[in-house]
This record gives C-alpha cells, sequence and structure tokens, in this order.
C-alpha cells in the first residue's frame, strides 16, 4: 500500500482511500457523540451550509467551531467534553469545523473516506486494511503554516505504523499530541472553550471500538459509526 500525507488544503487529488485526521478537536468530538447515541453526523464545509442543510434537516443540531470559537446560533460547540455529558440518542448532528470537516469535503473524490482520531484509532485501521486499497491518504487536517498540526502528524504517524506492522512508542504519540500547538491551548481546567477535559479524552487512545465512514445519501455527505465486526464497508459514489 502507497501512503501520502496532505494537508486539507492539498486533499481531494488522490482517488483511492482518505483518512481525515482531526485529534484537537473535530474527530474527537465526534466519536464521544456518536457515543452519547448521534445517529448520523453531516459534515460540511461552510457556517451557510450548515444553517441551509438544518433548514432541510429541521430535528438536527448544529455543532461546529470557527477557529475553535463556538459560533453564534449553533447549538454545540466542538468539545467532546460537552458532547459526552449529553443524551444525543437519535439525533442527527450537522457539522461545521475549520479544519477536520474541510478535509472530509476536499476528500469527496475518494473512494471511501474515513474519520480518524486517537479514540476509535484501531477500528479505523481495521476497515482500512478490510478494503485492500492499493493507496491511502492521510489528510492531517491541522496541519497549517506557524507549527501547528503535530497532533494530527502524531496520529498519521500511528495509523502508518499499525498498517506497516511497525512497533509504535504510544508515550511519544501521547506526548506530541500534549505538547502540540494545538495541545497547549488546554491547560486551563475551567476554560469555558478549551477545557483540559477535552485533551483527556481525546488522549483515550482506542476508547472506542468504531470506526467513522463517510458515506455519500443523495447529495449529501453523512458520517456513520459502523463495528468492523457487523458492517460492510460502502464506497462513497
Amino acid at each position: 500500500m502507497h501512503i501520502y500525507r496532505v494537508d486539507f488544503e492539498s486533499a481531494g487529488t488522490r482517488l483511492d482511500t482518505s483518512v481525515a485526521i482531526d485529534v484537537l478537536r473535530a474527530f474527537t468530538t465526534s466519536a464521544y457523540a456518536f457515543n452519547s447515541g448521534a445517529n448520523e453526523i453531516y459534515p460540511v464545509s461552510t457556517v451557510e451550509e450548515a444553517f441551509d442543510l438544518k433548514n432541510e434537516i429541521p430535528d438536527s443540531l448544529l455543532m461546529g467551531e470557527i477557529e475553535g470559537m463556538p459560533i453564534e446560533g449553533f447549538d454545540l460547540g466542538n468539545s467532546p467534553t460537552e458532547v459526552s455529558n449529553l443524551d444525543l440518542s437519535g439525533k442527527r448532528i450537522i457539522h461545521r469545523s475549520t479544519a477536520g470537516t474541510q478535509g472530509i469535503v476536499k476528500s469527496v473524490r475518494s473512494d471511501f473516506i474515513f474519520a480518524c482520531s486517537l479514540c476509535c484509532i484501531s477500528a479505523t485501521v481495521a476497515a482500512i486494511q478490510s478494503i485492500g486499497s492499493k493507496s491511502l491518504t492521510l489528510v492531517q487536517t491541522g496541519v497549517m503554516k506557524g507549527g501547528w498540526g503535530d497532533e494530527d502528524v502524531a496520529c498519521g504517524d500511528m495509523i502508518e505504523a499499525k498498517l506497516l506492522d511497525e512497533e509504535i512508542d504510544l508515550d511519544s504519540i501521547i506526548n506530541r499530541v500534549k505538547n502540540s500547538r494545538s495541545g497547549r491551548h488546554y491547560t486551563v481546567p475551567d476554560h469555558p472553550v478549551f477545557p483540559a477535559s477535552d485533551l483527556d479524552l481525546a488522549l483515550q487512545v482506542d476508547r472506542f471500538d468504531f470506526f467513522m465512514q463517510v458515506e455519500l445519501d443523495v447529495s449529501r455527505l453523512v458520517m456513520r459509526r459502523h463495528y468492523t465486526a457487523q458492517t460492510a464497508i460502502k464506497q462513497i459514489a
């Protein structure tokens, strides 16, 4: 398998399998939202798209951020702590984030798209292996100018090591996430937007035994959780 690394701006050029990675916090939040009972998550690129889609799905919830900050008119921010304390049973969520959902939208030409963070990494790797793709693109969505994104690169390194059956220094991976530029936001225990508990939840490696796959439902991208033992992976198109 050929493995490529891109950021969200350069995503979309490979057509086999793509994994959008966002550890802090989009796909950690998504995973905890599914664990709280969410049924589907619709990733979108812009705030306007989110509001338009909510008009089409009136019972849905809006979740997301702009540069990490909550969005006026949205129901939820982009915090795993927040969603883990809610009962989201059966809820459909429309998700907009600065990095993670952009990586998904840019990868729409891929045959298969997964969203990944550390808390569901082994299930995601198992799903990738079951496909038998010739190429894999790791979309490290947090990588931006100014030294941002090592938390996503670390997650990408762990995915690659698992796929190649290489030794993994888990302590090093965790320390890289903690010491990343994004990770250093989460140092104030009671911060209203960047609580330390968000980082704690993001660092719970393999907390969940499901993977998150993005599919095309008519004209909408929709993310669903799947358990490797009970589901057949579908091509996006």
